[in-house]
């Protein structure tokens, strides 16, 4: 976890009443990101609305340096910063025209865990889907990267559960995998335990197409919202 994201401050303010449209393009505030400070400039009322860590900067009743001082996520890399950016103002973390097979998995990953620190729940939905979409269309899933999200992510994460239940779900021959393919080696025991045990609840093979169709198992919805559709 990084520094950044526990360095919030303890009062996180609730989120008030739906607010409106003008009011998100309020002021505009600065923050550095990155080791070389590169410099971003959003509308504060679209950061409070979308990220409780956001939130809790620049809505916190106490006097938090940052308000002062700017804000700097050092720990950040700028490229997941700007596809943050691009999420908060257009809904969707690809730029236009930029093919989803284009984009490195590992920076979908990075976008999670991002999102995952700093309490932006509606964009950990976005890159789920956006991840699905690009299995779907690529025939592939992050697995070598199983170590780097084990690292990064609470047990029961929703890309944790996304990860263990696509190959349970999809893949053939599972055992004799863990047996025979020396890449197996490199997955911590406790990720193998789980594709076992989720291949003992999920039998059956399924198609891509099916699996996708699941989207909504690996969202995070509170107890009043509906499941997608």
């Amino acid at each position: 976890m990084s520094s950044s994201a526990q360095n919030t401050p303890s009062v996180m303010p609730k989120q008030s009443a739906k607010p409106t449209n003008r009011s998100l393009l309020d002021e505009i505030v600065e923050i550095k990101v990155g080791p070389l400070n590169t410099m971003f400039k959003i509308h504060k009322g679209l950061l409070c609305d979308r990220a409780s860590y956001f939130r809790a900067v620049y809505q916190n009743p106490g006097d938090w340096k940052e308000k002062s001082e700017g804000l700097a996520l050092t720990d950040v890399d700028p490229n997941t910063f700007q596809r943050f950016v691009l999420w908060l103002y257009f809904n969707n973390v690809l730029d236009n025209f930029e093919a989803v097979q284009s984009v490195p998995g590992l920076e979908l990953i990075n976008c999670y865990f991002f999102a995952d620190e700093r309490g932006i729940p509606a964009m950990q939905n976005h890159i789920i889907d956006t991840i699905l979409e690009r299995v779907k269309t690529t025939k592939t899933i992050f697995v070598k990267h199983q170590r780097l999200i084990w690292e990064n992510t609470p047990d029961g994460s929703p890309l944790r559960r996304l990860l263990v239940d696509s190959l349970a779900m999809t893949a053939t021959d599972i055992p004799e995998m863990l047996q025979t393919d020396e890449k197996w080696k490199i997955y911590t025991k406790s990720f193998i335990a789980d594709v076992l045990v989720a291949k003992c609840r999920h039998p059956t093979i399924i198609s891509g197409a099916e699996f996708l169709k699941r989207r909504c198992d690996y969202h995070i919805h509170d107890e009043t919202e509906p499941r997608c559709s």
